[in-house]
């Protein structure tokens, strides 16, 4: 128990002098998890009553109300968008990011960060998928060819985890103010406008898009308390054993 007390006093020594660090590193995990918590409560409610007469006519109403906007110019469009929440947007999309980050002199591990949420991200929609098991719409319904289950969309998961993220590196590594904004808005804008084009498209119900984006948040926000507490872990020890870099 002695031997104990030097680390225990060097703890409080620590926390005496970074109290504000410490403080912005907890409040960021707290309402991580606080959002990653509400959207999870939202998915298991959709997956409860996924197959109940609630949630078939809303689904029901959703198609029917944006294939009235269907026409031949307007799928272009969507399509192209819906794209954008596919693996090659995705190909593209990253490298970009590393070649942008190491111009602005960021570390190489961002780029790294977003795989390892995307990819994870589709794993674990995989996984959702096939042990919910939920058919697709039906084949008259669809512009495009998809061939996996429906529940939860992965389109709009993926969309959610990956430009999810972006918006965190954004609001981490932008001064300004504005930016940070305008950014924003474009990057939800388009994640909502990825899962809409799923149901434009026939591929999906709106109640997969719906958990595809909560599940996708939920995880985003698991995958940002981790890298969190990584880089906090990291940082401290860094602080506190200068020599260990060496």
């Amino acid at each position: 128990m002695l031997k104990r007390l030097p680390s225990f006093f060097n703890l409080l020594k620590e926390l005496s002098n970074h109290q504000k660090e410490y403080l912005l590193f907890i409040t960021s995990l707290v309402v991580a998890g606080a959002i990653g918590t509400v959207a999870l409560g939202f998915f298991l409610k959709i997956l409860e009553d996924l197959y109940g007469q609630g949630l078939r006519q809303f689904d029901e109403s959703v198609f029917e109300l944006i294939y009235t906007l269907r026409s031949e110019p307007f799928t272009r469009i969507v399509t192209f968008i819906t794209h954008l929440g596919g693996a090659v947007a995705y190909f593209i999309f990253i490298p970009f990011i590393a070649l942008w980050l190491y111009y602005k002199g960021y570390n190489w591990k961002i780029p790294l960060q977003s795989i390892i949420v995307l990819f994870t991200a589709f794993l674990l929609n995989v996984g959702l998928k096939y042990f919910i098991a939920r058919p697709r719409p039906g084949i008259n319904l669809r512009l495009v060819e998809a061939y996996s289950y429906s529940f939860p969309s992965g389109h709009s998961m993926s969309a959610m985890a990956f430009y999810g993220f972006l918006v965190y590196l954004v609001f981490k590594y932008t001064k300004s103010k504005r930016r940070k904004i305008l950014v924003s808005i474009v990057l939800v804008g388009l994640v909502i406008a990825i899962g809409i084009s799923r149901i434009y498209l026939g591929v999906h119900y709106a109640t997969d898009v719906m958990a595809g984006f909560v599940v996708g948040l939920s995880w985003l926000m698991i995958c940002i308390m981790a890298i969190r507490s990584i880089e906090f872990y990291r940082k401290r020890t860094r602080v506190s054993n200068p020599d260990a870099d060496h």
